[in-house]
């Protein structure tokens, strides 16, 4: 099942306002490896703001125009450097940086007409639709999210 725009638009919404309830965790909590050679929560969060850039200024007003899309930037060198910036910066920064960058590629995925989130282009050879691209996109903070609830004390789940 494809989620259509109004869902799409929905889970973005809720990520704003589920990133913003992360400033009640504790210091411990929003610093600490959510499991064994995993990330913290600061660094999970962190690591949202330079893939939402990538869409928001190298995909989104790209996916018409018959050309080639950009290759996304190597994921093993972008997750890293942002992981490290998290554990420099104060947590209001960290979450400052994901709800600014959220909310501008939602205003800009809000202009999208309807019409086009069905529209076909490619990746590579992969051929995809808005909805599919943003479906997946979703999958990927759903998972985060749910490490973040597991991770953190019963009484703030």
């Amino acid at each position: 099942m494809t989620l259509n725009k109004e869902s799409i638009i929905d889970h973005y919404e809720h990520t704003l306002e589920w990133v913003q309830s992360l400033t009640e965790v504790t210091d411990q909590e929003w610093r600490s490896a959510i499991a064994d050679g995993k990330w913290s929560i600061a660094e999970i969060i962190s690591h949202f703001v330079p893939w939402d850039e990538f869409i928001l200024h190298d995909r989104l007003k790209e996916f018409w125009n018959n050309r080639p899309l950009p290759q996304a930037p190597d994921v093993h060198e972008m997750n890293p450097l942002s992981a490290e910036r998290a554990r420099k910066e104060e947590r209001s920064e960290t979450i400052e940086r994901f709800i600014a960058v959220r909310t501008e590629l939602l205003q800009e995925m809000k202009k999208i007409e309807a019409s086009r989130w069905n529209r076909s282009f490619f990746i590579g050879q992969t051929e995809l639709t808005l909805s599919s691209y943003f479906q997946g996109l979703i999958e990927h903070d759903i998972h985060h999210m749910k490490q973040i609830k597991d991770a953190l004390s019963p009484e703030r789940q």
